[in-house]
């Protein structure tokens, strides 16, 4: 049998296995449903107390899922600062990456760099975004979930959750962003967002 013919056979042959377990996946995601609601997320984080934002059926159909919270939190400095977060153990096309979601409601990044954060037993790396609209500006952190690992690249999470999910183990992922408005201090609310999203971490399963 001539080599190439072989060549042929065997990228025929990766090209099944690789459907099957597409195919595998695919119906895994629809059919699986998730244990945990992130609802049950604590309204109270230290000294900040939450409400729930209405969402429309329009967002939740966008966002491709229910699993979500979008709240507002405030101390007793009246100080604001913005929690969402999506969630699931079996659907990785719930998460998106925010960018897209602040461009489509007309918010303009002027800046994106990357932060450490320091949460107790471990540390992680979260995407720092500048965020204006007109004289409205804002402060962002967020970052992805993938099983027990906190990253900043959208693309590790999908790969890390797709493999689990392969080979049968049902992982929780989450997309977790803070946002604050941006008043006289940054450094402050920089650390503010850093602090919350810190305790986030370390409440969410």
């Amino acid at each position: 049998m001539r080599k190439e013919t072989i060549g042929y056979i065997g990228i025929v042959i990766l090209l099944v296995i690789t459907s099957f377990f597409s195919l595998n996946l695919f119906f895994k995601e629809k059919t699986a449903h998730d244990k945990y609601h992130i609802s049950a997320f604590p309204r109270i984080v230290g000294n900040w107390k939450g409400t729930d934002d209405t969402l429309t059926e329009k967002e939740y159909a966008i966002l491709e899922t229910r699993n979500l919270i979008s709240r507002e939190y405030v101390n007793p400095q009246n100080e604001k600062l913005y929690l969402f977060i999506i969630y699931s153990e079996t659907n990785r096309s719930a998460f998106h990456p925010p960018e897209v979601c602040m461009i489509g409601s007309g918010m303009a990044i002027t800046d994106k760099q990357t932060e450490r954060v320091d949460s107790g037993s471990s540390s992680f790396l979260t995407n720092k975004l500048y965020v204006e609209k007109g004289p409205y500006k804002e402060l962002v952190l967020y970052t992805y979930k993938a099983g027990n690992i906190y990253t900043n690249n959208f693309y590790f999470q999908q790969a890390y959750l797709a493999i689990h999910q392969i080979f049968g183990a049902q992982i929780p992922g989450a997309t977790i962003r803070v946002t604050m408005q941006i008043r006289r201090d940054e450094k402050a609310t920089l650390t503010t967002l850093k602090d919350f999203l810190a305790n986030t971490a370390n409440i969410i399963k």
